[in-house]
């Protein structure tokens, strides 16, 4: 349940496991917490009736293979498909189930796109959904990444995750052009079952499999289709199988092997994490894509699966080299942005530059002569149990050490914990010399906006402030801290970056300019007046910096309402 790191570091500190921490909200890995999928619901109104239902299936003794066939059934005689030829199949194939009569005869909504999707995701609890990957595609989502795929000439269509079907019961195909495959054997009865319902008025036998994708020989992987759409698991346990492939996540996995299976000319469309576009450990795939293939469409979506906050980006790609432009959406705005702006960047990161933002970022960029990468770098104290090692109270022993909640832009604010500083004590430290330095910086770790403080009395802090002592040719300490807060910078990282953790390497991208020493006095000057806490200062700054790289009043403009949007 922890990693081998965590678990050197509890026996060096005598820490013992301590499995409530691990099943917290936090973790989501091993949460007890049961969140039904309303993105799921075609029928909000239907939540009353399927809380009813699932409390039924829960008293029939955690038999969720069972109570799923059972509804199934019920499913079947309510549509009057017992008759039917595939049915009776499917009824051979999972003739050693058994039957509820109460679960048989329960009133089922009829209105749902996916009944038995959504009451199979709503029976796990949030860590299983986690570890499973069981985040099942909303019927409107699966249609609209389907809706331009012609299937006149015969084309085949394959869900290598298939779960309940969504992305194959949203097509206009015909359902021997549809393949399927999942390693849940209870999905793959789920999607049988949908097929069959789905296209009642044919008589067919459903292409769906249960095998996992990834291993070797696996079912369907020796076939070529003309259409890959699915939404694979995040973050499961990766596979050993293409582990060498950049960061062995599932997701990228499934995007590897689905392209090895994809014909000359097909499409493939993908539901990811927003990660996708702009972690490093994603580089080569990104190198692939871009390189290999045509990207046609990115689309983002916010607050996409109940319960997860990471952001969904559908990737849409096509297996032949054009010169076309990518599509963007995102919200209401739609642009496009040609692929070998990508191909330039370090890590050929995705990330969404329109004209204005080009202009903009060209001034920073045309100015910028160093880098922060000469710089001292640190991260804040692990103390490996901080219910204990962090104090509220002070005392002769202790010191106060500052958290990011601490971490305001210029300053500090007043230390909330207290620490007796024994580094003999602590899980992980940095060098004495870097927490005492005479000035350094500090910022926050999580956040999506650049926040760096200034520190002139060696304080410490903890690791979710990260430490920073600046090395940038004619350029003192308060005048990077100015540069790093400022609105300029903001926007041009959260513009190429976009990530909810400030990196070192995406801080190390950002270009200095070469000041001359009157600049450099000018701006120490009113970064220390910040510092001081002149409020009114900001806004002078601010200006100093725009004049300084010639920004028009609607690019700063632009800047302003990205900032207050972001």
């Amino acid at each position: 349940m922890i990693s081998k790191a965590t678990k050197r570091n509890w026996d060096r500190l005598n820490v013992s496991d301590n499995h409530s921490k691990l099943t917290t909200r936090a973790n989501k890995i091993n949460s007890k917490k049961r969140i039904l999928p309303l993105e799921y619901f075609s029928n909000i109104k239907n939540l009353a009736v399927i809380e009813t239902l699932l409390n039924e299936i829960k008293l029939y003794d955690g038999d969720i293979f069972n109570a799923m066939y059972t509804i199934v059934i019920n499913y079947f005689n309510t549509l009057g498909l017992m008759h039917k030829t595939n049915v009776q199949c499917f009824l051979l194939e999972y003739s050693n189930h058994t039957l509820n009569p109460q679960l048989l005869s329960f009133p089922l909504p009829m209105d749902e796109s996916d009944l038995l999707g959504l009451l199979y995701q709503s029976l796990h609890l949030e860590g299983d959904k986690n570890k499973q990957g069981l985040y099942y595609t909303p019927a409107n989502t699966a249609k609209q990444l389907n809706k331009t795929l012609d299937f006149s000439l015969g084309q085949n269509f394959l869900d290598p995750c298939c779960g309940s079907g969504s992305f194959l019961i949203n097509t206009s195909a015909h359902p021997t052009q549809l393949y399927g495959i999942d390693c849940d054997p209870i999905a793959v009865m789920l999607c049988k079952a949908n097929l069959i319902m789905h296209f009642k008025d044919i008589d067919f036998t459903p292409n769906v499999y249960c095998a996992d994708f990834l291993a070797q020989h696996a079912p369907l992987t020796s076939m070529s289709f003309d259409y890959v759409s699915t939404n694979p698991p995040w973050g499961a346990v990766a596979r050993n199988t293409y582990s060498s492939l950049g960061s062995g996540e599932s997701f990228a996995l499934f995007l590897y092997k689905s392209l090895e299976v994809l014909k000359d000319g097909g499409v493939l469309n993908f539901l990811l994490p927003e990660s996708i576009l702009n972690v490093k450990a994603h580089t080569h795939l990104r190198q692939k894509l871009l390189q290999q293939y045509s990207i046609t469409n990115i689309q983002l979506f916010s607050n996409f699966f109940t319960g997860v906050t990471t952001k969904t980006v559908a990737l849409t790609v096509l297996n032949k080299k054009t010169k076309d432009d990518i599509s963007i959406f995102d919200g209401k705005k739609q642009f496009k942005v040609s692929p070998s702006m990508y191909i330039k960047t370090a890590n050929y990161t995705f990330s969404f530059i329109e004209t204005t933002d080009k202009e903009i970022l060209d001034k920073l960029y045309k100015k910028g002569q160093f880098y922060l990468s000469n710089s001292t770098w640190a991260l804040g104290i692990v103390t490996g149990n901080n219910a204990e090692k962090l104090l509220d109270t002070p005392s002769k022993e202790t010191e106060p050490i500052y958290t990011g909640k601490e971490i305001c832009a210029f300053k500090l604010l007043r230390p909330q914990k207290h620490i007796i500083y024994d580094r003999s004590q602590l899980q992980q430290v940095a060098k004495e010399e870097i927490y005492r330095a005479k000035e350094k910086l500090v910022y926050k770790f999580i956040s999506k906006k650049l926040v760096f403080a200034y520190d002139g009395n060696g304080q410490l802090f903890l690791n979710s402030a990260n430490i920073l002592i600046p090395n940038i040719p004619h350029m003192s300490i308060q005048t990077v801290l100015l540069f790093l807060n400022s609105e300029l910078f903001q926007f041009a990282y959260m513009k190429q970056f976009g990530e909810i953790k400030i990196l070192k390497g995406n801080l190390n991208d950002l270009p200095f300019p070469h000041l001359t020493p009157k600049e450099d006095e000018a701006f120490t000057a009113i970064a220390k007046k910040i510092i001081d806490g002149c409020i009114n200062s900001l806004s002078v700054a601010q200006k100093m910096i725009f004049d300084y790289y010639a920004l028009s009043s609607k690019q700063i403009n632009h800047i302003e309402e990205f900032l207050c949007n972001g």
